[in-house]
């Protein structure tokens, strides 16, 4: 991906057209999460009254390391699609406590 603009646009998305179908189907407010250069960021749907290009813009804890990669404009950096949200992730992890076969024999039938 070529970083071009303050906000991820779909018009700038090259090489990847379901991303860019992706965030033009996106409504307002809605998110997203793409891992830039080995980071997951977490990007908000940038409701029209704020930015009338209709562009994802990072969410406040993203915006630092986003800026950060606004000075290398022009550059290729490295984006990977479909990164799972971070913290939905963090909630989903089963403690190994219950992954005995004692607990799998139990579970089984419901």
């Amino acid at each position: 991906m070529i970083i071009r603009a303050a906000v991820l646009r779909p018009q700038h998305i090259e090489g990847d057209p379901s991303l860019s179908e992706a965030i033009r189907g996106l409504a307002s407010g809605a998110g997203l999460v793409q891992r830039l250069e080995g980071r997951p960021l977490r990007f908000r749907r940038a409701r029209e009254a704020e930015r009338p290009a209709g562009g994802l813009a990072p969410e406040p804890r993203d915006a630092a390391f986003w800026r950060a990669l606004q000075t290398r404009r022009g550059a290729t950096i490295t984006a990977e699609r479909d990164a799972p949200d971070p913290y939905l992730l963090s909630r989903t992890a089963t403690p190994t406590a219950w992954n005995s076969p004692e607990d799998a024999e139990a579970h089984d039938g419901l």
